[in-house]
C-alpha cells in the first residue's frame, strides 16, 4: 500500500492508523516502508510516499516509493486533511497522474482525515469523483480499531476489483 499525502505530516498519521503504531516518529524521512502484521495475521507493506502538492517533490522521489512497494502498489492511499485550507489551490488529480502515472486513479482511495466536523470542499470532491467515488473517512473521534478494519475492508474491495493485480509505473519510466 502506498500512501501519499497532498501537504503536511497526514499521510504519517495514516500510517500510523494502519500499523498501530502511536508514536510515530517517522516525519524527518521522506519515503518510509514499514512491514505490518495486523491482528488477524495478515501481512501488509506500507510504504509512505511524499506530498503530491508540495512545490519541491520531484517526480523521481514517486518512482523510488512505488519501487519501494515492488512489484507495486495494490492501493494507492491519498490522504486529504479536510482541515488543511492549502490543499484547495493544488490540482490534486493533475499532481496525482503527473507523479505517479495516467492509470494511478484506478487503484486509489481518498483517505480523509476529519477532526471535527469539517465539509468536503470542491476540491476533495474532484479527487473523489477521479477516484470512482472510492473514499474512506478517519474520524478523531472514533475508535482507531474499527476505522483501521472498515479501511483495510476499502482496500481489500479495490485490491479485488482490480484483479489482484498491483499498479506498476515500469511502462512510465522505461
Amino acid at each position: 500500500i502506498l500512501i501519499v499525502g497532498i501537504r503536511g505530516q497526514s499521510r504519517f498519521s495514516a500510517a500510523d492508523l494502519l500499523s498501530g503504531r502511536k508514536d510515530g516518529g517517522q516525519e524527518d524521512r521522506e519515503i518510509v516502508k514499514t512491514p505490518v502484521i495486523t491482528d488477524e495475521g495478515r501481512r501488509m507493506m506500507l510504504v509512505t510516499g511524499p506530498n503530491l502538492c508540495e512545490e519541491d517533490t520531484a517526480r523521481e522521489i514517486f518512482i523510488k516509493a512505488m519501487f519501494l512497494s515492488s512489484p507495486g502498489p495494490h492501493a494507492v492511499l491519498i490522504v486529504l486533511n479536510l482541515e488543511d485550507q492549502q490543499s484547495q489551490q493544488c490540482d490534486i488529480v493533475k499532481r496525482a497522474q503527473e507523479l505517479l502515472g495516467p492509470e494511478v486513479l484506478q487503484c486509489c482511495i481518498v483517505l480523509l482525515l476529519q477532526s471535527h466536523q469539517e465539509r468536503l470542499t470542491g476540491a476533495s470532491r474532484e479527487m473523489i469523483n477521479a477516484c470512482g467515488g472510492r473514499f474512506h473517512i478517519i474520524r478523531d473521534s472514533e475508535p482507531k480499531p474499527a476505522q483501521t478494519a472498515a479501511l483495510i475492508a476499502e482496500i481489500d474491495k479495490i485490491v479485488s476489483l482490480n484483479g489482484d493485480r498491483f499498479y506498476s509505473v515500469l511502462k512510465e519510466t522505461q
